[in-house]
């Protein structure tokens, strides 16, 4: 029998409701020794009298029986007062009557336990629960409706049908049954391989929904780096001065725009220098570059046409066009004046180099690590799956198509170890 577990389902402190929530065999029982009347039927909600050791409440209660709930489990969930001492009084009542506390994640783990959901559905709950921009969201609601999973699901179907045709024929040699031919089983992996590529290939756009764009804004010193920072987020976050070398740090602000997150980072001036700590705000600043996902060149100069030296994409920024007397013509620049908050091309041009646009059309982004790390995998024992077909007999291509299976099983969690199921759930709070 499983142990009941408790724990506060809607954020800790002052709200209109909190909703408490138990799971496991005895939790019904358990509810109807405090809460009257206790509802008549399932998934309806029933107001009444919640007794606690402290006051009576009035809230309201619904059930849900085995396994017709999001655990999988009979469950319970009280909606009561919002507020800490109410929610921690209703969490004793419950432990009081032989509940136990639950631990981060563990109703949702008890729902993949009982076949509620994958691991693909887990983490779309994360992920939605994380999401600050519309993107992210929608990501993660593909990953809750178990597009992902659907998808791996398939691939590994089709690989175990490769698997058992070939195992068939040789274990049942008197069956006389048709051995899959080399070229046939090739083109089948071969299919495989092409659908694996085509999710790795939505990661860099994935990359952008979950997380934003990383923009380093570089430049000699007095440009106006960080005056186009507070352009950019329409407060002054940067302090502006005309001192060379004012920033000696980076800072980073992130601004929504279009549904994306740009994630800006106001950069010391770069130049010659003695002063250790310019120095040392220099090689940040140069560091912010490499790791950027887009660096803006800028330049108060309209004859400049230098390249800042990375291997990241560049868009030249020329600042202050409002003392320029004639326009600088220059191929892939843009021309602005911070001063009077004229920027709004930037966000644009980012929005468009990064086919932001095609996040809204997109049914499938890959947006997790760890499922990147895993078709990454697979790609790389298919890869050679298929090679071994012209070079040894298809019972040992088999069992190479048996490790792709299990590869692509440790996205959905049909093959994933206890270590990857505990890891995954402990990122939740705690009632989830």
């Amino acid at each position: 029998m499983n142990k009941t577990i408790v724990a506060l389902s809607t954020a800790r402190g002052r709200a209109a409701i909190s909703v408490v929530r138990m799971s496991g065999d005895n939790s019904i029982e358990i509810a109807k020794q405090f809460f009257r009347p206790f509802p008549q039927k399932p998934n309806l909600l029933k107001l009444g009298t919640l007794t606690t050791s402290h006051f009576d409440e009035h809230a309201m209660c619904v059930y849900f029986v085995a396994p017709h709930s999001y655990t999988g489990e009979n469950t319970v969930e009280f909606h009561c007062h919002g507020g800490t001492a109410v929610a921690q009084a209703v969490i004793e009542t419950c432990l009081e009557h032989g509940a136990v506390m639950a631990q981060n994640g563990e109703f949702s783990k008890r729902a993949f336990i009982n076949g509620k959901q994958n691991l693909t559905n887990a983490e779309g709950i994360i992920e939605m629960i994380d999401a600050e921009t519309a993107s992210a969201a929608k990501a993660g609601a593909n990953l809750l409706e178990n597009k992902l999973g659907k998808r791996i699901v398939a691939l590994q179907d089709t690989l175990l049908d490769i698997v058992s045709s070939c195992e068939a024929a040789l274990d049942y040699p008197e069956e006389d049954l048709e051995l899959p031919t080399v070229e046939t089983s090739k083109q089948k992996l071969t299919d495989i391989l092409c659908k694996i590529n085509e999710l790795i290939s939505t990661a860099t756009l994935g990359k952008v929904a979950k997380y934003g764009i990383d923009v380093a804004i570089v430049g000699k010193p007095n440009v106006g780096k960080s005056s186009l920072l507070n352009a950019l987020l329409g407060v002054d976050r940067a302090i502006v001065s005309d001192i060379q070398g004012t920033t000696r740090d980076t800072l980073t602000e992130s601004v929504n725009y279009r549904d994306i997150r740009f994630n800006f980072v106001d950069t010391a001036g770069i130049r010659e220098s003695n002063n250790e700590i310019e120095i040392e705000g220099i090689k940040r600043a140069r560091k912010a570059a490499d790791s950027a996902d887009v660096v803006l060149h800028v330049t108060d100069d309209p004859t400049d046409r230098s390249v800042y030296p990375t291997i990241r994409p560049q868009v030249r920024i020329y600042n202050k066009s409002d003392l320029f007397k004639s326009e600088p013509c220059c191929v892939d620049s843009l021309v602005v004046s911070a001063k009077y908050g004229d920027v709004e091309i930037i966000k644009e041009t980012l929005y468009e180099m990064f086919s932001a646009q095609d996040i809204e059309t997109s049914d499938l982004l890959i947006t997790n690590e760890r499922h990147l790390s895993c078709l990454k995998q697979a790609k790389l024992q298919l890869t050679e799956a298929i090679a071994d077909c012209d070079k040894t007999t298809l019972d040992v291509v088999a069992n190479e198509i048996k490790q792709v299976w299990q590869t692509l099983g440790q996205i959905t969690g049909t093959d994933a170890s206890e270590d990857v199921i505990d890891r995954i759930y402990s990122k939740f709070c705690l009632g989830k």
